[in-house]
């Protein structure tokens, strides 16, 4: 029983990803804008929408804690003790995820708080949440880069995704463009290590007790 979870427990990056995209989707489809009599006007209209969009996002990245364990585990297996580089890969990734949980809070305050602020403070709410997004964006390096030599150097990870892990570190510090190794490069490869990990763990078979023979 207990191989079987932790091999179901690698698809949750795939359930990550989903719940990340209906997030985005759920979030964007109310908004009106950036400036701050827009940003007002969505928090008292669409307020109920922000706050389930704000749900949606904060369940993926529960889920994509849980996959990070996952991921951890295979690791370590792969590089063995005393496992510096999978620490180093675990950490990025979770200080990443608690960084990426704040991105949707200031518009779910705002939502929460808006018959209590006026335009100037709904505009500062709305833009406070860059600050997490570019947070993330230079924390997920550590994680991509791990993960690279990790691929390169102890096969934890097909070549090519090792390769895939290094370009995309080197896009996410790229402040210009980073932001599209965030919203679309790092969950594609989210989705597709996940799926790699559960096609590669395959179930433990129970060994069958010989039968005790009587004489």
């Amino acid at each position: 029983m207990s191989s079987k979870l932790e091999r179901w427990a690698t698809l949750s990056g795939v359930l990550a990803v989903v719940f990340w995209v209906l997030g985005v989707i759920f979030t964007s489809s109310k908004a009106k804008g950036d400036k701050g009599p827009e940003v007002l006007a969505s928090y008292h209209q669409h307020s109920d929408g922000i706050l389930v969009g704000g749900l949606l996002w904060s369940i993926g990245v529960l889920l994509f804690i849980w996959f990070l364990a996952s991921l951890r585990s295979h690791y370590l297996a792969s590089e063995g003790e005393p496992g510096r580089l999978s620490a180093l890969a675990f950490g990025g990734g979770i200080a990443a995820a608690v960084i990426g949980m704040l991105i949707p809070v200031a518009d779910e305050v705002g939502a929460l708080n808006k018959n209590d602020i006026d335009a100037s403070g709904a505009a500062v709410l709305h833009h406070f949440s860059d600050a997490f997004f570019v947070a993330a964006e230079y924390m997920l390096p550590v994680f991509f880069f791990s993960s690279a030599i990790l691929a390169l150097r102890y096969g934890a990870l097909p070549k090519w995704l090792g390769w895939f892990s290094i370009l995309i570190g080197v896009v996410l510090l790229i402040g210009p463009i980073g932001w599209a190794a965030l919203i679309f490069a790092t969950p594609i490869w989210v989705l597709v290590v996940s799926i790699w990990l559960y096609l590669r763990t395959r179930p433990q078979a129970v060994a069958a007790e010989p039968s005790s023979v009587t004489t």
